[in-house]
């Protein structure tokens, strides 16, 4: 058995005392007890399954490339009328996602210069509840291809983990062979021996679609096309 494997099954069962059972940590969690249970008896899990009981363990994993975790200041926000009876927000029920350019987004780490600030995310709202690798983008200046229901300066929330374009029309943050970024809705269709990507605009009689074949264009390998999947948005509704 191998460090991750160990390091999870600690985790795991450290869990289950926690929770009682087997059975209460699944229903707590969402994961299945058949899942617990193989991995009780030595399978290696897939983080996106385990990653709810890590995160209801307060745990993380650090890949031995990866970049130590970098604090980021929560500042205590200024609180609206509204609330000035309530509790004031927790630091831990927030996440903060670096906020990007939409033509420099990309997967990767992100230089100092390309980050344009953080943004800070109620991590328990359902679209947002265990996902780990989240970026904020904000659409470009000049990009109105997704209008109506994108414009520009509107930030839109990536989950970079998330690369699923097998049902489509999904809205995707995707990149073009020479590497710019950009939303867009995306198929994948399978032509011959390839693969046809084409990514489209909700704006269509003003942007066509864009069509790559994910062999020749991409190399075969879908995450240097899509990098991951648009889950959620904040829009600027003052003229709508």
């Amino acid at each position: 058995m191998g460090k991750f494997e160990e390091a999870v099954l600690e985790i795991l069962e450290a869990a289950i005392e926690k929770y009682g059972t087997a059975v209460a940590l699944s229903q707590a969690t969402g994961v299945s007890t058949a899942n617990i249970s193989r991995w009780r008896k030595g399978r290696t899990p897939r983080v996106g399954e385990v990653a709810p009981i890590l995160e209801a363990m307060g745990a993380n994993l650090m890949l031995p490339t990866s970049e130590p975790a970098r604090d980021v200041c929560f500042v205590n926000a200024k609180v609206m009328p509204a609330g000035e009876h309530v509790r004031s927000p927790h630091a831990e029920d927030y996440i903060a996602a670096p906020l990007v350019g939409e033509v420099g987004a990309g997967p990767g780490y992100f230089a100092q210069e390309e980050v344009e600030s953080w943004f800070l995310v109620y991590k328990n709202v359902p679209a947002i509840m265990h996902r780990r690798n989240l970026i904020a983008v904000e659409i470009g200046r000049h990009s109105t291809s997704m209008q109506p229901l994108l414009n520009p300066g509107d930030i839109v929330l990536v989950d970079r983990d998330d690369q699923d374009v097998e049902r489509p029309g999904r809205i995707m943050l995707v990149r073009d062979p020479d590497g710019a970024g950009m939303i867009k809705r995306v198929a994948l269709n399978k032509d011959g021996t390839d693969w046809t990507l084409q990514f489209y605009s909700d704006n269509a009689a003003k942007n066509p679609p864009m069509t790559f074949k994910l062999g020749e264009d991409y190399d075969s390998d879908i995450a240097k096309a899509v990098v991951g999947r648009v889950i959620w948005a904040w829009s600027d509704v003052r003229n709508k």
